[in-house]
């Protein structure tokens, strides 16, 4: 319990610290319903990106085995917009296949963008998960499109990964990889340093109080190219009943 206060304190200093950043497992769970506040915050010598900070309040339901609909909030924090509430979210997620080793999922997202002279955005992804006895890999495969009389360029690829460990815990607290990839709209990829890619550890956690389920993640990202901001710290909270 110790490793697990010092993460609780580390997660309330970071309240002052961008976290739209998240890896869907394909999953689905039927009756599932939580609660989850998740954010990160940049380090960087360049003030475009230095003490910049994201926020997203998310509410997640599972209707069935294969199909779970999500509401997001979020609230970001930059140079030029202190607390801006940036956008809302409405997703819907579908699994198509699951085998204990394989599974699959389709998601949908449709983004109120709040931002002035921003579009609307229509979010699309494909979310798959192998495992073992050694390890889990969740990938997903992100497409985003700006939409409606505001919408300028083409359709926008992202990718990110999660790969957490099974054999390796410490004091209850999981440890694996996990980076996220910004290549530029599909019809023209941006050249290596202009795309965006952070990788680097993330510690989970997970305990039961008072009949609820919490889960907490902790990350720390490294940029590796010259878009991207040198150092990320993110955070996952996350309340299942």
């Amino acid at each position: 319990m110790g490793i697990l206060k010092l993460f609780l304190i580390l997660l309330l200093m970071s309240s002052y610290l961008n976290a739209h950043h998240k890896i869907y497992s394909p999953r689905v769970e039927e009756g599932r319903q939580s609660l989850e506040w998740r954010g990160h915050f940049n380090h960087d010598d360049r003030d475009e990106y230095n003490k910049s900070h994201h926020h997203v309040f998310e509410t997640e339901y599972s209707w069935s085995s294969f199909w779970q609909s999500e509401l997001e909030f979020h609230v970001s924090d930059n140079e030029e917009t202190p607390l801006d509430w940036e956008k809302t979210e409405f997703q819907n997620q579908l699994q198509i296949f699951d085998f204990n080793n394989f599974a699959g999922a389709l998601y949908f997202s449709y983004n109120y963008v709040t931002k002035q002279d921003e579009a609307d955005e229509i979010e699309y992804k494909y979310l798959n998960e192998f495992n073992n006895d050694h390890f889990s890999l969740i990938t997903n495969f992100i497409f985003e499109k700006g939409v409606g009389s505001k919408a300028s360029g083409s359709t926008t690829f992202d990718l990110s990964n999660q790969l957490m460990l099974k054999n390796v815990v410490i004091a209850d607290v999981d440890i694996g990889v996990v980076g996220f990839s910004t290549f530029g709209e599909v019809s023209s990829f941006e050249t290596f340093g202009s795309q965006k890619h952070l990788y680097g550890v993330q510690f989970e956690t997970e305990f039961e109080l008072d009949k609820f389920d919490y889960e907490i993640s902790l990350s720390y990202l490294h940029g590796l190219t010259d878009a991207s901001t040198n150092h990320m710290f993110l955070w996952n909270m996350e309340l299942e009943f």
